[in-house]
């Protein structure tokens, strides 16, 4: 309605303008000229202050002074002027006025009121009788009057109020489409923002992505901790030849935290903008340099962590259209989360880059520690065996120097076990696995070479196998019995009182199952979980290890096993009520082969590796 009544004062201002000249034309008014001219400059000087007047109070109070002013106007005219002009004519435009402001019901009072006011007008002129007869028609012109202002107003604004809601709706569906379209990008950006977990490639996909909804060249900072300055990674826009230019420039002069519009969106941590008539000194954003003549910096957050800025500029206007700055802070919040995550992904490819170069300097030490040992302990185990040999000859029966011998003999042979537990270990965490080696063979006779070598050995201890005469299997007759011996081995070092060691092997279905049990110290149950894990042993109630040894055995045991397709365990020992039973099973064809020539129709396993027997 404000913007109505606007109109309305400038068409009474307009008639004011075109009536002025009729004043001075038409000679039967020149007595009259100068109080009508007081009419019509009270109604000019009014109509100017409308807009004062609908900038302090609200447009209907002004709407209703100015109906009465008008009406006012037209009555002075009307007595003034007399029967020398039609000025009751004019009550017609106020009443127009009238209903374009209020509507019908308006229109039509206020043409009464009006009729009634010239009537009294005119009456208090004392008129004839046909100036009698023409109030009849006159009122009833007024009357009629206010009746069609105000039917066509109702019409006209009904129209308008139509026309009005038609556009607000138009406007709102563009709006909505906009919204949509936008949300769209953006969920197209994000996608393509983390297709990969390259920061190059992350940081070119954030410009490219950007360029087209944003201003003439779009460009992607990022932060050089060392020099403390903002470095283009990646520039892209609708004018292609700009951004290449703008990315040249800062690249050869790239701006520091704090330093120009780029640096100041990095140091504040908020968006930054500026034009050409803000350049700093020395230039540092390019704006002439690279004659632009805006610059938008928005700054690039993840996790409440700078990671660069987002840049983009115009070669036209003061600064960036509302709609550039919107998608622009929208860009920078999902350029956020892809550039950390490239930060992430390259900060680990470094971390695992040295994580392995120290795997291999540790297996390689491992590896030539193990080598080198292996040769000053053949040479022992030679001459302790030369020895022993000379002193079987010179010396009849057990003697001491005999004894030492053999004490010598074991522990080499310990070292022996040691170095190639370190090598095994070190060849499972290069390949991930063991090589395994399979031949048929029969476990049964190994069980029983193992337990007897077990026996001679400690021939003190009361050592049994329960197994069938033959348990034919598949697999790597070493690495099986490298298991065993572990198990045997483990057992007797854990009952250190003495107790009798049980072996059962039997099968199950296509498996086969070792078990090994004894009444030792046993493994409390919080332990169990970790005694396969490398280097691990119980500890006693103080912290300290109760057995010597390396804690490798059954780590490599695992290996093994887990290589055979099987699995490996240890529970309570639930007969005895003391000790541990530990047991392995495994497919009794533990590696099935396609036949020579063809080749296997599937992957094994990643923790298995395979070899053909040769």
């Amino acid at each position: 309605m404000r913007a109505q009544e606007r109109q309305l004062a400038w068409v009474r201002f307009g008639m004011v303008l075109v009536v002025a000249p009729f004043l001075l034309i038409y000679a039967p008014l020149a007595e009259l000229r100068p109080i009508l001219f007081i009419v019509l400059g009270v109604v000019a000087a009014w109509s100017g202050a409308i807009p004062w007047l609908l900038s302090r109070f609200p447009s209907r109070e002004v709407g209703i002074v100015t109906t009465a002013l008008d009406m006012a106007a037209v009555s002075v005219v009307v007595y003034v002027a007399g029967d020398r002009i039609d000025a009751y004519l004019f009550y017609g435009l106020v009443i127009l006025g009238t209903a374009l402001r209020f509507g019908l019901g308006a229109s039509i009072w206020s043409s009464i009121v009006m009729s009634g006011l010239y009537a009294a007008v005119v009456i208090s002129m004392q008129p004839d009788d046909i100036a009698l007869q023409r109030l009849e028609v006159r009122v009833a012109y007024i009357v009629g009057i206010g009746v069609i202002a105000g039917l066509f107003s109702r019409v006209v604004i009904q129209r308008a109020m139509d026309n009005a809601r038609l556009q607000q709706r138009l406007t709102e569906d563009e709006r909505e489409a906009d919204r949509v379209r936008e949300r769209e990008v953006l969920s197209r950006l994000g996608r393509d923002f983390g297709a990969s977990l390259e920061r190059d490639a992350t940081s070119q996909a954030i410009a490219v992505g950007a360029a087209p909804v944003l201003g003439d060249a779009t460009l992607v900072t990022v932060i050089d901790d060392a020099a403390r300055c903002l470095v283009p990674v990646a520039a892209d826009g609708r004018d292609p030849e700009l951004a290449s230019r703008w990315q040249a420039h800062l690249a050869g002069r790239p701006p520091r935290l704090g330093e120009g519009i780029i640096g100041r969106a990095a140091a504040t941590v908020a968006t930054v903008e500026g034009g050409i008539d803000t350049v700093a000194a020395g230039d540092p954003d390019g704006l002439r340099g690279v004659e632009l003549a805006w610059i938008l910096a928005v700054p690039i957050l993840a996790g409440g962590r700078l990671q660069g800025v987002l840049a983009t500029s115009g070669r036209e206007g003061d600064r960036a259209p509302a709609d550039v700055r919107r998608l622009a802070d929208a860009v920078a919040e999902r350029a956020g989360p892809a550039l950390q995550n490239a930060q992430l992904w390259s900060d680990l490819q470094e971390r695992m880059a040295r994580e392995q170069a120290a795997q291999r300097i540790k297996d390689d030490f491992l590896s030539i520690v193990s080598h080198e040992l292996r040769t000053p302990l053949t040479s022992i185990q030679g001459y302790s065996q030369l020895l022993e040999g000379r002193l079987r000859a010179d010396l009849a029966g057990e003697s001491k120097e005999m004894a030492h011998l053999r004490v010598i003999r074991s522990q080499v042979g310990r070292m022996r076990r040691l170095v190639d537990d370190l090598l095994d270990v070190s060849r499972i965490d290069r390949r991930g696995a063991v090589s395994i080696e399979t031949t048929d063979f029969n476990l049964a006779e190994d069980l029983r070479e193992a337990v007897g070598r077990l026996e001679r050995e400690h021939s003190d201890r009361d050592i049994s196998l329960d197994a069938p005469d033959t348990l034919a299997i598949h697999a790597d007759r070493d690495r099986i019995d490298q298991v065993v011996s572990n198990l045997l081995e483990n057992a007797v070092k854990y009952s250190p009182d003495g107790g009798p060691i049980r072996v059962v092997a039997e099968r199950r279905g296509a498996e086969v199952e070792v078990r090994v049990s004894d009444t030792g110290v046993g493994i409390p149950e919080e332990h169990r979980a970790n005694v396969f894990e490398r280097f691990y042993q119980a500890d006693d109630d103080a912290g300290r290890r109760r057995f010597g040894g390396l804690g490798l055995g059954l780590y490599i045991s695992r290996a093994i096993i887990d290589a055979h397709g099987g699995r490996i365990w240890v529970a309570a020992n639930d007969e005895t009520g003391r000790g541990s039973v530990f047991g392995f099973r495994i497919p009794r064809v533990a590696m099935p082969l396609a036949p020579m020539g063809i080749e296997p129709t599937g992957e094994p396993p990643p923790f298995v590796m395979r070899n053909r027997p040769g």
